[in-house]
């Protein structure tokens, strides 16, 4: 089987003690194309780094709607090996958005996507934050049609605002996209591809006891929008999590085998339009 991790952090420090080791665990397991995520400005050079030190990676450069508050704070940035002592370029968001546009127009093979970006009002549901969420939103939408580069958008305890942005914002046919880490009912996922032609990110939480609604939307919205993830190092399958708490790409067959159950369709054959769809999204040819 080839397998795609489409959102992944495996240049995110909790790797950093035996990455070449799971590296070579996931092309085990099949995993034959990875999109690293960045989250901020220090992360997403670290993915960038990270994608052009192997063939079967690539990344997206942006920052994550939880530290749109935070990221030019370097007393709060999350280290990773080869950037301990790295010091912030960008000084506001203008800056910080001229150095991701820099980035794609002089590493256009690797950088394939924008984000990720959106609405999280889970641990903060401030009106400040959701002003600053949705002004940093904007900026990663203008410059994903500026250089022709599909959205990869977060989305926590933001239904709502979520749909109203893209009904205020996107015009269908205009950019193409992933809602990551898709994890909530039918009828909001078809919002996205019914209208939109966005993909969802299927990860972990689909193998959770608790996810009936899930499951019963990757059952009905047609495989052709279904890209599968891991968003690792969380959102550990449920198969595994009584052995670790990290997950990894290697850990994606679980998933591409309930995929497969709720389809009614051989793994291997799943398996197989699920990578295209991967490639189809970030527009990569392997």
């Amino acid at each position: 089987m080839r397998i795609a991790d489409t959102h992944t952090h495996l240049h995110f420090s909790g790797f950093d003690p035996d990455r070449e080791q799971v590296i070579a665990r996931c092309r085990e397991a099949g995993v034959a194309l990875q999109v690293q995520i960045g989250c901020d400005e220090l992360s997403s050079l670290a993915a960038l780094r990270l994608a052009e030190s192997q063939d079967d990676m690539y990344c997206a450069v942006g920052l994550h709607p939880c530290d749109v508050l935070d990221c030019f704070d370097e007393g709060k940035l999350f280290r990773c090996r080869g950037f301990e002592n790295y010091h912030l370029q960008a000084k506001n968001f203008d800056e910080l958005f001229a150095l991701f546009e820099k980035l794609i127009t002089e590493h256009q093979e690797k950088i394939v996507g924008v984000g990720e970006t959106g609405f999280d009002l889970y641990h903060n549901n401030s009106e400040e934050i959701f002003k600053t969420q949705t002004d940093v939103f904007l900026r990663h939408l203008s410059l994903a049609k500026a250089h022709n580069r599909p959205l990869v958008i977060h989305g926590r305890n933001a239904q709502k605002e979520t749909q109203e942005f893209f009904t205020r914002h996107i015009r269908p046919g205009d950019i193409q996209g992933v809602i990551h880490c898709f994890s909530e009912d039918e009828a909001y996922g078809k919002f996205f591809t019914e209208t939109y032609g966005f993909f969802l990110g299927i990860g972990g939480v689909l193998t959770y006891p608790n996810a009936e609604k899930l499951r019963e939307a990757v059952t009905r919205i047609p495989i052709e929008f279904l890209v599968t993830e891991t968003d690792s190092p969380f959102l550990v399958p449920q198969g595994k999590k009584k052995e670790t708490k990290r997950n990894e790409s290697t850990f994606l067959p679980e998933v591409v085998t309930l995929i497969a159950e709720l389809k009614n369709i051989p793994v291997e054959e799943c398996a197989e339009v699920l990578f295209q769809n991967a490639q189809r999204l970030f527009c990569i040819e392997t």
